[in-house]
């Protein structure tokens, strides 16, 4: 898998002959460094001068698809006018309108009993924060020590071993993180398309991510004939096309695009 940079003179003759560049970034691990709490995952400056600048170029169209909850991850990135999807595009909101997920709004009651559950159950463990997103709800322990571990995953299984059979709801992991969201067939991927629908053909899209969640992002954009841009380490399996090895690469990278 080619490094984005090092083949850039290609990548950038395709965005340039595009018609219009729907460009969209997943937020933790991309546009900022991953942190031991999300509250403390701020945008680094440079990179949000970089979107910015994006923004303001009429021939781009900026948004951010993370797991995050949808006031949460705009106002992290603080920009107005971008395309936001929260809770991996359950909840998305932009110029053109507002969607949210009729299933996950529906059984939002039942996550809400459910995560109370959890956090009586878990909450006080060293270094696990429990956050409630709406639509979905997520354990981190990455600031958990190591020996901890097993005891805080224990916690949370026991928890939803009481649901596990009920179909309403789906556990998914990622980097030192626990998952539950509605068991609706919605992921970032069909977000992505759903978002991208809006434009005209000869639209270019491009997606940017770093996780597991973002393996689907990356599958809509190949459908629609895009980018895809992995953000991180070359020898992780992805399905994307081109890495960068960090948020920071990311924030060179829109840089560059900026000026095209």
């Amino acid at each position: 898998m080619p490094h984005l940079l090092n083949v850039w003179p290609r990548v950038s003759r395709q965005v340039a002959a595009a018609d219009h560049v729907l460009l969209l970034l997943d937020y933790d691990g991309t546009l900022s460094p991953i942190a031991g709490r999300p509250d403390l995952a701020v945008l680094p400056a440079r990179t949000g001068d970089a979107l910015s600048a994006v923004h303001a170029l009429d021939r781009f169209t900026l948004g951010i698809v993370s797991g995050r909850g949808l006031a949460d991850v705009r106002e992290m990135v603080g920009i107005p006018g971008l395309v936001y999807a929260g809770n991996h595009g359950l909840e998305i909101e932009g110029p053109d309108g507002t969607f949210t997920h009729t299933e996950a709004r529906r059984l939002r009651p039942y996550l809400n009993l459910l995560l109370q559950a959890l956090r009586d159950r878990i909450s006080g463990m060293e270094g696990v924060y429990v956050e409630g997103k709406g639509l979905t709800f997520s354990v981190h322990f990455r600031l958990t020590p190591e020996k901890l571990r097993p005891e805080v995953v224990a916690g949370f299984d026991e928890i939803l071993a009481s649901v596990a059979n009920d179909g309403k709801v789906r556990i998914t992991a990622g980097k030192e993180i626990l998952e539950v969201r509605p068991n609706v067939d919605w992921h970032k991927g069909r977000a992505i398309s759903r978002i991208a629908k809006a434009f005209p053909p000869g639209t270019l899209p491009i997606y940017f991510g770093d996780d597991l969640t973002d393996e689907d992002g990356f599958e809509a954009v190949h459908d629609l004939n895009g980018i895809s841009v992995f953000v991180g380490p070359a020898r992780q399996p992805t399905k994307a096309q081109y890495r960068v090895d960090s948020p920071a690469e990311v924030a060179e990278t829109l840089e560059l695009l900026a000026k095209l």
